[in-house]
């Protein structure tokens, strides 16, 4: 960063494992006294009570009501100073940039959305700049009680140093993207392939707040996968964890555009799976839920590509949940507006696998809850995550 900030982003805050630790149990916790605190961590009371006085000096913590007693003086709670802790989303495709700034629970304050004048990188970086100042001005959020910014994004990104190493959608190649946005937005940065930040959003927003092992399969501008195994986001050496989408899971399957055949990507991209049903039928489709609906009124095309969908799913949340004995698959992007069918037949699929397998366990497949906001939210969920981790 280009100063030194002296806000609640500021890079001199101390962030020792302890620290991170009470912040973390507040957060989950809701409100909790300073004795749960000690009881909870593990911590000498000493410890709390020094940890304690320095968030509340540096606002990020604040003290709200009093809680219950067994007997004896009743404890002082404490909270996390949510109006005073927000974080930034960017979200950047090649046919739409968003952003938005939200707080550390996933409410959104404000967003805004918009087409890129230019795909060369400099220029929509440029363009973006201006963008955040201007929804940063609309929001009413002091730009000192913003603590960073997360920016999520379509292919291979070496997340230490904000670096999009290869996007074969936005044609970029190695774009250092934390280092422009620092400079020119003063705001720490975090980097992130955009299936990764929506597993990070379903962590800490979604419908796996409480599950410890879980593979998000996003199915939006291609395909691809985040991984959370131990509540952490697994991304390898390379960062090329979860990239799926052409892999070849049909042998002489259909041909893709990356000179494979039968590549995952190729079954389950909405467009070319639209483009392929009005070759087939002479009819064009707006999107899945149109699919689902010919499929029950008996269309025999659109049965037969949904057929062909479930069962590339099917081997896809097989792999991923055998591969890394996960608890959950949770689908977003476009197919996570499909029917509950297709939600049961992936779950009785999967524990065919288990059985013949000789594994017994429970394992669930279900829909992104996010809605429409949840590549935002998952932008958000990067620096959250950063926020409430230790430091490097």
């Amino acid at each position: 960063m280009s100063k030194d900030r002296k806000g609640l982003n500021s890079t001199s805050l101390i962030r020792s494992y302890n620290v991170v630790s009470v912040l973390q149990t507040i957060y989950r916790e809701g409100a909790c006294s300073r004795t749960k605190l000690a009881e909870m961590t593990k911590m000498s009371p000493a410890t709390v009570t020094r940890i304690i006085s320095e968030l509340l000096a540096q606002g990020i913590i604040t003290e709200h009501g009093i809680g219950e007693s067994s007997g004896g003086r009743k404890p002082i709670l404490l909270k996390l100073s949510y109006d005073k802790l927000y974080i930034a989303g960017i979200q950047i495709r090649r046919d739409q940039v968003a952003l938005g700034i939200s707080d550390l629970k996933g409410t959104l304050m404000c967003k805004n959305s918009y087409s890129p004048f230019s795909l060369e990188p400099d220029a929509l970086l440029r363009e973006l700049v201006q963008e955040f100042e201007s929804l940063v001005q609309k929001s009413k959020v002091k730009k000192e009680h913003l603590l960073g910014v997360g920016v999520a994004i379509s292919g291979i990104v070496e997340s230490e140093h904000g670096i999009l190493l290869q996007s074969i959608n936005l044609g970029w190649r190695d774009v250092n993207i934390a280092e422009i946005l620092e400079s020119d937005l003063d705001f720490p940065i975090v980097v992130e392939n955009d299936a990764n930040a929506a597993a990070l959003a379903e962590l800490w927003f979604g419908g796996a707040k409480d599950v410890r092992n879980f593979l998000f399969l996003k199915t939006s501008a291609g395909v691809g996968a985040g991984i959370i195994y131990d509540r952490k986001l697994l991304t390898g050496p390379r960062g090329m964890a979860g990239e799926i989408g052409h892999i070849p899971l049909h042998k002489n399957g259909r041909p893709c555009r990356c000179g494979q055949q039968g590549c995952l990507e190729t079954y389950l991209y909405l467009p070319d799976v639209l483009k392929r049903y009005q070759a087939e039928a002479g009819k064009e489709l707006q999107d899945c839920a149109d699919l689902y609906t010919e499929a029950d009124h008996g269309d025999p095309v659109a049965a037969a590509i949904l057929e062909e969908v479930v069962e590339t799913l099917s081997i896809a949340v097989s792999l991923g949940g055998g591969l890394l004995d996960l608890d959950m698959v949770v689908i977003g992007g476009e197919w996570a507006n499909g029917s509950e069918l297709l939600i049961k037949r992936l779950e009785h699929h999967f524990k065919l696998v288990l059985e013949r397998s000789g594994l017994k366990k429970n394992f669930a497949v279900t829909y992104s809850s996010l809605g429409e906001d949840s590549d935002l939210l998952g932008a958000v969920g990067l620096f959250t995550q950063k926020w409430f981790s230790l430091p490097i």
